[in-house]
């Protein structure tokens, strides 16, 4: 009979969910995690045939977390982004302001994404393309909010940002 995995991918793939949330995306390595399991290097490699794999069951965790943290009726454009900017900032860093990652989370979140559109077609009476275009328009305005409050460029408080946030709603959705 085999000798029983002590270290499991589930238990890599924590592990390293943990490193990524308390210091960010940049100390998640081979190396660093194998110290933090405390074993040699060989169990990550056996369970994740190099980084990128690791790195995108740590994309599919985090957005899982992302998801669940929004809500069911959660969306893009809303304050439910923006605080989980604000309460998990290593976790949307590494979501949305990571180098290219616009496109790859615009396929992860398709059905939020798609959700949303929904919802802006029925309450606004709005064609599929209409509603892509405004939901895209006010996802970027939260994204900006969201970006600078995790990297500290402003100071603004959970108030402000939820009028900004409105506002522009009221705008784009006006015209």
């Amino acid at each position: 009979m085999p000798a029983k995995k002590k270290i499991t991918k589930e238990r890599i793939l924590h592990t390293a969910l943990s490193m990524l949330e308390k210091n960010g995306y940049d100390t998640v390595n081979v190396k660093s995690l194998a110290a933090k399991l405390d074993c040699s290097t060989q169990p990550i490699y056996l369970s994740y045939r190099n980084m990128a794999e690791l790195r995108q069951a740590l994309c599919e965790a985090a957005v899982q977390k992302f998801t669940d943290a929004i809500g069911q009726d959660g969306c893009l454009y809303g304050m439910e982004y923006i605080r989980f900017a604000k309460e998990n900032r290593n976790l949307f860093r590494f979501l949305f302001m990571r180098r290219n990652a616009f496109s790859e989370m615009k396929r992860a979140l398709s059905s939020v994404i798609e959700r949303s559109v929904q919802e802006l077609m029925r309450t606004y009476h709005l064609s599929h393309q209409e509603a892509e275009w405004k939901h895209d328009q006010l996802w970027m305005h939260s994204h900006g909010i969201a970006s600078m409050l995790v990297t500290d460029f402003c100071d603004w408080d959970m108030e402000k940002a939820e009028n900004m946030v409105e506002e522009a709603r009221r705008l784009v959705l006006q015209r």
